[in-house]
């Protein structure tokens, strides 16, 4: 990193307790960080297992950064979480759980936020929850996007009513493992908030404090991973497992759980407005969350089928070989999806090389796809250029596979060795209702586009070669129409073949027309028609 505010430090306290293989695994994403000026505090809390230390010392052998302290005693959750935010000494600050996971510019893209934002104290970013084997759990917001929005208002009363309200299960605690400013937090008595460390919600009292100074800012990439299940403060003061105690204890239980977090947080504003809101609000809260915990009991903790991680090999003894491939997707929005439809399409297809090109890591990748990071794309023009311009310095293989999280494989058994044949081949475009779109510079209509497609690698370099000029099609900047209409004859008269209709309509479908009926297509884009068979992916 060269841009100036990388000599900032930031501090990551990672409380830990024997569990020396989650240990290190976070230390592994920790120090792998892309923000390498990190102050790396881990707080042992007297762990009895002995290959705590072991991994520790391995560590420290290797990376500087890493200050480790072992308690004489068990000191608690809260204390020792408390603990590392007391020993660090950067600009910024983070909490890392040791069985929880962060992209590799997890830390660098929220630093450059607070960065551009002076006047906020702390910044996320979207991410999910999941299982200890890394699925998506069920019964959690599929985005926490809209769950956030409340929280970087600009009116303080929005903000914290807002969030005691709002069911903690949704993911308000969760903020807790944000990128703050070390000055602004260390500023918070977490043993007087938390009563001598009696109340587990010390997550949501440090969020509710900070809310009161300003909002939060939240970022839209995925870049963060929290294993639920393993009694985090999900579960609204109800105990999910078994158990024998009778209804009338329970319902009492929730009751005084509620009751002494209302306290908590009316003590932990100085405002007698929201100390009265918070007081008026308690009934209808307990009652909400009350009926809701009575529907959704059953749905605690069990599989997400919608989310299951697709494996690449199906099981299919046929599997399609095509080693001079490259399976490549550029993306900047949908980036989880996109990630998901790159493994969908590797289910029962050998390409010789699969990669995902994007600003960040998203969760999930798996040991045969790439990742090649990039600038952020700002936009479709942005993306079109980049397509265009520098999608071959990332393609060694004689063809590359463009797809995306709305257009991927989805029949293998529909391909054809023809299509080598061909430098590009897309999808089948439909015949044109006005005298100018689809049209090359001869006035001809042109039938098959797409940026979903198969392009050679001399395709790919043939604009930089030449020096093809960066022109706006019909008033906006189009790839394909790039390739396939303004500058065909230009493609063309330097060698590139395009497929026709009558070839193309076997690989993609994306306009529903006449001429791909009853045709299963190698590829899609878009669920439209015949295509909304195909998986969408959350």
């Amino acid at each position: 990193m060269n841009k100036k505010y990388s000599k900032k430090i930031v501090s990551v306290g990672i409380p830990t307790y024997n569990r020396p293989d989650l240990l290190k695994r976070a230390l592994e994403i920790i120090t792998g960080q892309t923000y390498q000026n990190l102050e790396i505090i881990v707080s042992d809390n007297a762990s009895s297992d002995p290959r705590v230390k072991d991994i520790i010392d391995e560590f420290l052998k290797k990376d500087q950064r890493i200050s480790y302290y072992k308690q004489s005693k068990n000191i608690g959750v809260l204390a020792n979480a408390e603990f590392v935010l007391q020993k660090s000494r950067g600009d910024y600050f983070a909490w890392m759980s040791d069985d929880d996971w962060r992209s590799p510019e997890f830390i660098e893209l929220l630093v450059e936020q607070l960065e551009i934002q002076p006047e906020v104290n702390f910044a996320f970013c979207e991410y999910h929850e999941v299982y200890s084997d890394g699925e998506r759990a069920s019964g959690y917001p599929k985005s926490h996007l809209k769950v956030f929005k409340p929280f970087q208002n600009n009116s303080r009363l929005i903000r914290t009513m807002l969030y005691y309200w709002q069911n903690a299960k949704n993911g308000k605690p969760n903020l807790f493992y944000a990128l703050f400013r070390r000055e602004a937090i260390s500023q918070i008595d977490v043993k007087k908030i938390t009563n001598n460390y009696t109340y587990l919600n010390m997550d949501c009292l440090i969020s509710f404090v900070l809310l009161q100074k300003g909002p939060i800012a939240i970022l839209s990439e995925a870049m963060c991973a929290l294993t639920c299940g393993n009694k985090k403060y999900y579960l609204e003061g109800i105990e999910q497992s078994r158990s024998t105690k009778n209804i009338i204890s329970k319902a009492l239980n929730f009751y005084r759980y509620h009751r002494d977090d209302k306290n908590l947080y009316v003590k932990c504003t100085g405002s007698l407005i929201e100390k009265f809101l918070i007081s008026l609000l308690f009934w209808p809260k307990v009652a909400y969350l009350s009926s809701k915990i009575a529907f959704e009991k059953t749905k605690f903790f069990k599989k997400d089928l919608s989310c299951l991680q697709i494996s690449k090999d199906s099981g299919i003894s046929q599997r399609i070989k095509l080693p001079n491939v490259t399976l490549v997707a550029m993306a900047t929005r949908n980036v989880e999806e996109t990630l998901q439809a790159l493994i969908y399409s590797c289910k029962d297809v050998d390409f010789g090389s699969v990669k995902l090109l994007s600003h960040y890591t998203p969760h999930g990748m798996q040991p045969y796809i790439h990742f090649e990071r990039m600038d952020k794309i700002k936009s479709i023009d942005d993306w079109s250029y980049k397509i265009i311009y520098e999608l071959n310095e990332y393609i060694e293989t004689e063809f590359a596979l463009l797809v995306h999280a709305d257009g991927f494989v989805v029949n293998p058994s529909s391909w054809r060795k023809e299509f080598f044949e061909y430098d590009y081949i897309g999808a089948p475009w439909p015949l044109p209702t006005d005298d100018f779109s689809y049209r090359d510079v001869n006035g001809e209509i042109i039938r098959v586009g797409n940026s979903v497609s198969l392009r050679s690698k001399r395709l790919l370099e043939l604009p930089i070669k030449l020096d093809l000029p960066w022109e706006p099609y019909f008033g906006f900047f189009n790839e394909d129409g790039f390739i396939c209409v303004k500058n065909k004859h230009i493609y063309e008269a330097n060698g590139m073949k395009f497929a026709p209709l009558g070839v193309a309509k076997y690989f993609s479908h994306e306009a529903m027309i006449p001429e791909v009926k009853g045709i299963k297509p190698f590829v899609f884009h878009k669920w439209a028609g015949s295509n909304s068979q195909y998986p969408k992916f959350e």
